[in-house]
């Protein structure tokens, strides 16, 4: 065979959809056939979710087989009789879009049009969602308490911000006593721990709630949230300590407890922190604290300044090296959170330490600000807050993440 050799283009199919799209971006139209116009959307308009998209064709009865649309160059719909309209769902995202339709007869493209819709314009950003951070302020281990807003500084992702709000201690909070009533507890000791949690509930404010969750291997008891003492009681009767210890579980449902709560969140530990029974690990309950930016404080009973020993100590889930690397990780939950670890030789100072919290959260100042930065959903903040007061410590929650 003679001739001209001819030259064959093969497209991938992914691309098939723009290609077509880019080649019927502009159709020469044929010597006086009909002409399109999309009447709807306008050019410039903004666009979301279902909408039809109206065409006029000139002549109105020009014979056409079928009008087809593309948006953002994929097929979206086609229409074979008037009226010429064809309904489609655009997202409700805040983006530009183009529309492109095609008019086609028995001989083949006859006409297009297109427009570009406009992503809706925004002056002004309006962030509602105001960061507070709970910072307690001590001084030699006392704590300072007569600090106004000038003295702190808030720096949020690298960003100094403004303060709006500022209070000490009077904003309400919600608490969850977590309380060990694995076989190490049996007896004598879970009463006594039980009169401190009571006592701690005595010491609250009108608008402050917490709730007493008893934990061994298994959920024991867990009461309503509640301002009254007798609620904590009403449930206890005939509960008796044993089994094993699930820490990491019981701290874990605290968080998710609080997480349903606004306002200032305080999860209290009652154990010695050998965990041998949770099949959570402590760094999925580390995360959980980190979002709710829930202050955990842990009340180390039977410690005498050092951590629980876990030599030689194992279960189904860790050995002794895993169980080391939970217990720091538990501490260093701990400190992140802005709370703090409290060693105490016996249960007979749960009572006390009790009250010394209740003391501590009444004297933290709550800081208010809109952070500048936003990036979207899941965004680390890391937080640092200041004060102008040689030789003062802060301790506040690390950081949260953007909802």
């Amino acid at each position: 065979m003679s001739g001209r050799p001819r030259l064959a283009l093969l497209l991938p199919a992914a691309l098939l959809p723009l290609a077509l799209a880019a080649a019927l971006a502009s159709p020469e139209p044929s010597r006086g056939g009909p002409r399109l116009r999309i009447v709807s959307p306008a050019a410039g308009q903004t666009v979301f979710g279902e909408i039809e998209v109206e065409i006029a064709v000139d002549p109105p009865g020009a014979p056409l087989e079928r009008i087809e649309l593309y948006v953002d160059g994929r097929k979206a719909g086609t229409v074979q009789a008037p009226p010429w309209r064809i309904p489609v769902d655009v997202g409700q995202a805040n983006a530009e879009h183009h529309f492109e339709v095609v008019a086609y007869d028995a001989r083949g493209a006859k006409a297009s049009a297109g427009v570009r819709t406009a992503h809706l314009q925004t002056d002004e950003e309006i962030r509602v969602n105001l960061r507070q951070v709970f910072a307690t302020v001590e001084h030699d281990g006392q704590p300072v308490l007569d600090l106004g807003r000038n003295d702190f500084t808030v720096v949020d992702r690298g960003t100094h911000e403004k303060l709006i709000t500022f209070e000490r201690g009077d904003v309400p909070f919600t608490a969850v006593l977590l309380l060990d009533a694995s076989t190490s507890m049996r007896g004598r000791e879970l009463d006594t721990a039980l009169d401190g949690a009571r006592n701690f509930v005595v010491g609250m404010q009108r608008l402050d709630e917490a709730k007493l969750l008893l934990f061994s291997d298994r959920f024991l008891v867990e009461t309503p949230f509640t301002s009254l003492p007798a609620v904590l009681t009403l449930s206890l009767s005939g509960v008796q300590a044993g089994g094993g210890t699930a820490l990491n579980d019981g701290l874990y449902l605290a968080m998710k407890r609080l997480g349903t709560r606004s306002g200032r969140r305080v999860a209290v530990v009652l154990s010695d922190g050998i965990d041998v029974e949770s099949v959570l690990d402590m760094e999925q309950v580390r995360n959980v604290a980190r979002r709710e930016t829930t202050a955990v404080y842990w009340m180390r009973i039977g410690s005498n300044g050092v951590a629980p020993q876990v030599e030689g100590v194992s279960s189904a889930w860790r050995n002794t090296k895993g169980h080391r690397r939970e217990q720091e990780l538990l501490a260093q939950t701990v400190e992140e959170s802005g709370g703090r670890i409290q060693n105490l030789e016996s249960v007979s100072q749960v009572k006390g330490a009790l009250e010394g919290l209740i003391k501590e959260l009444r004297g933290q100042y709550v800081l208010g600000y809109y952070p500048t930065q936003t990036k979207g959903s899941g965004t680390w903040h890391e937080i640092h807050v200041q004060v102008r007061r040689d030789g003062a410590k802060v301790r506040t929650y690390h950081g949260y993440r953007e909802p």
